[in-house]
């Protein structure tokens, strides 16, 4: 839990960050009127003498302060070095305490800054309203009149190096003795050397009632593309030292509302069993917290761009079943146990979460809308009103910036919607502290939050104030807990939530015209468009939820509020291209062919890249009569694998080349691929040449046989027709020589 601010403060700067060998600091004390003056060195006072000089020179014209905040450099060897001023106590400075100030110069060049004397000036008035606090912290001094009340001397500076000086006035110093109610000019400044000035505020209280003041914090991860965190990512967010762990400790023991992208409790869920421990006991803390609560929407996508792209109703996700794997969630899961899972239909069987338990947040106030900071307008306000209801009007938060008129109050409305509008100033000084791991730079970004709370506070003491800590992205532990901690001990006012906010009186106000960014509503309607051809192609599977529902998901992630300027256009065009890959995805491969038969089946292969198996109809057409193919031909192919088609063909008498164009399409008539023409040579004849020639041949070797084989037999009985007539005449003479004897 939280104490108070100059506590956070005491427990930011001296326990939670360790002072490195390069941070050197030095005290110095103002001195009270008359005190005598310790005795310095020649050259010290000589030196002393000079910067006095140099100064009460500077301070009798009109000072040009520069911004104290450092500004990002070209390149690390020609950046420049930079001076912040830190008041303690977060800028808050009541009667007869004492005035301290941490000025740290930090060197992110490579040569040393030679050491240098410092000054600490406070103004003779108060400023006047929250415009004179805003020029004065960005360097416009006009007007101001500066005392100085305190010196010091800064050392020599090595690169990438910081050297600290601290300075303390004595509540008594007639400097700060009888000052009035108000916010105060301050500035540290260099002489000799480089001339660095750090402007900064004290505030001095006022008395009188509380104030109520609420603040929503979100609850939000870095930008992506992915439709839903990585059990990797989720390991690293939620672990001790994770961002998302800080979120929590930062907001825990305080009132602050938070404002939860569902999206990190569903990427939790999703997981099942196999969700990583540091997750699951996360997201259990979440929902134990007894903040109130809204949802942002999924991703935190744009909403003001969703409806000037023409979107009537915010996109949602439509189902997160793709990223759900069956066997983390074939036994009961804890993390999914608030709402609890649909009954499984069998024993053994997954039983796999609805949408609406995976996007839980807890019990949340409903309707509630956070556009991007500065994007709202009469447009927005009314898309956005009208999705309200008697039970849970719609409220949609609303920077002070973008009022035409009216006061600037957290209980305000617009044609009778309810418009909190959020201090957008106090906001934007909150969200920079929160930011910001240098102590000092925190500091005087605390001090400057607490000098427009101050100005916040100066209408209707009944006037309830609303601040936010917009997105933003590594966040630490310790900068959190300082900036919610000097919310909660900010001099007059009342730590309240914002239901008991949006419980008192409206105040009408009107919106002026924002600046809309047309190119990110054009990106709003090309996404949709791409994601009509998604919802088309998906019909080629049994559940095409698993095809649709990735990519609202991911579309919702790439209209994240976070993703501005070329990150913005890089996000867009990355997924666009994805996109083009899912839908290429599945086609046809295939190759010329030579019918040599009056039928035979060409045989192309049906390509699917996707993770899951597919239902198509092959769909064939000949340019020519001579070919007769199957018109269309069912596939089912498996996932990741290319499959096997055979397509029967008929060919006619005659011959030639014939082109048969292959066309797929889903079971519901949707063109799935590019279009692949092949062509066929057709030689019908030949198979009935070749059966007449084989048997001419057939024929003529029979025949050639039986010939050699009359042939040898006679050759055979020739001699022996021969031999025949010989012994007959033997015969006969042997015959006729008995008779005559």
């Amino acid at each position: 839990r939280l104490s108070g601010g100059s506590e956070a403060a005491d427990l930011d700067s001296s326990r939670c960050e360790a002072p490195s060998p390069t941070d050197a600091r030095m005290n110095v004390t103002s001195l009270p009127s008359g005190s005598p003056v310790p005795r310095r060195s020649l050259t010290r006072r000589f030196l002393a003498t000079l910067a006095a000089a140099a100064l009460a020179l500077g301070l009798a014209a009109p000072l040009a302060a520069t911004a104290a905040t450092p500004t990002p450099s070209p390149t690390a060897g020609t950046a420049s070095p930079t001076l912040a001023a830190a008041p303690a106590g977060n800028g808050i400075l009541r009667p007869g305490e004492t005035f301290a100030v941490l000025a740290t110069l930090a060197n992110p060049g490579t040569a040393t800054v030679s050491a240098a004397s410092v000054s600490l000036s406070i103004g003779a008035t108060p400023l006047t309203d929250d415009a004179a606090l805003t020029r004065w912290l960005s360097g416009d001094a006009s007007g101001v009149t500066l005392q100085q009340i305190a010196t010091g001397t800064l050392d020599a500076t090595a690169p990438s190096a910081q050297n600290s000086v601290s300075f303390t006035v004595q509540g008594t110093d007639p400097a700060l003795l009888g000052r009035g109610a108000g916010v105060y000019p301050v500035l540290a400044q260099t002489s000799g050397g480089a001339s660095l000035q750090a402007p900064t505020v004290v505030v001095v209280p006022a008395e009188g009632a509380s104030t109520p003041l609420a603040v929503v914090v979100p609850i939000t991860a870095a930008p992506r593309t992915g439709g839903l965190l990585t059990a990797k990512e989720l390991a690293d967010l939620t672990a001790v030292d994770g961002a998302l762990s800080a979120q929590l400790d930062a907001v825990d023991g305080s009132v602050a509302t938070l404002a939860v992208d569902p999206a990190i409790p569903a990427a939790i869920r999703v997981l099942g069993s196999s969700a990583p421990p540091t997750a699951v006991a996360w997201l259990k803390r979440l929902l134990a917290l007894p903040n109130d609560r809204f949802a942002l929407q999924f991703g935190d996508a744009d909403l003001s761009a969703q409806i000037r792209a023409g979107v009537t109703t915010p996109l949602a996700p439509t189902s997160l079943q793709s990223y759900m794997t069956a066997a983390d969630f074939t036994q009961p899961v804890s993390a999914v146990t608030t709402p609890s899972p649909s009954a499984s239909t069998a024993p053994g069987q997954p039983s796999f979460p609805d949408l609406a338990a995976l996007l839980d947040i807890g019990s949340a106030d409903q309707n509630v809308f956070w556009p991007a900071t500065g994007s709202v307008d009469s447009s927005v306000v009314g898309a956005l009103g009208a999705l309200g209801s008697d039970a849970a009007p719609a409220r949609i938060l609303v920077a002070s910036t973008n009022l035409a008129g009216g006061t600037a109050t957290a209980t305000a409305a617009v044609d009778g919607v309810a418009t909190p509008v959020y201090d957008a100033e106090v906001s934007r000084a909150l969200t920079t502290a929160a930011a910001e791991n240098d102590t000092a730079l925190r500091g005087a970004a605390l001090a400057a939050a607490s000098g427009h709370l101050a100005f916040a506070r100066t209408g209707a003491a009944d006037r309830p104030v609303l601040a936010v800590l917009d997105r933003g992205t590594d966040r630490s532990r310790v900068s959190l807990r300082a900036t919610l901690g000097a919310l909660a001990s900010a001099p007059g006012y009342l730590p309240t939530t914002f239901a008991a906010v949006m419980g008192a009186p409206r105040t009408d106000v009107s919106l002026g015209e924002a600046s809309p960014d047309a190119v990110r509503a054009a990106d709003v309607a090309d996404l949709l468009s791409d994601e009509d051809t998604i919802d088309r192609f998906a019909t080629i599977l049994d559940q095409p939820e698993l095809l649709t529902g990735r990519e609202r998901a991911e579309i919702l992630q790439v209209l994240n509020v976070a993703w501005t300027g070329d990150a913005a256009r890089t996000a867009v065009a990355d997924h666009r291209s994805a996109t083009q890959t899912t839908l290429d995805s599945v086609g046809i491969l295939s190759s010329d062919f030579r019918l040599v038969s009056s039928s035979a089946p060409l045989r192309p292969w049906v390509r699917n890249d996707l993770p899951w198996p597919i239902s198509v109809v092959l769909r064939t057409q000949p340019d020519d009569v001579r070919l007769r193919v199957q018109a269309d031909t069912p596939i089912d192919a498996q996932a990741s694998a290319n499959t096997r088609v055979e397509v029967p063909v008929e060919a006619r008498i005659a011959n030639g080349e014939v082109d048969v164009s292959m066309q797929l399409y889903s079971p519901t008539g949707e063109v799935i691929g590019a279009r692949q023409n092949v062509q066929v040579e057709v030689r019908a004849e030949w198979e009935s040449i070749g059966l007449i020639v084989f048997i001419v041949l057939v024929v003529a070797f029979l025949g050639i046989g039986v010939l050699r084989t009359v042939s040898r037999r006679r050759r055979a009985r020739a001699p022996e027709q021969a031999e025949q007539p010989e012994s007959d005449d033997s015969a006969s003479r042997e015959a006729d020589r008995v008779d005559h004897t």
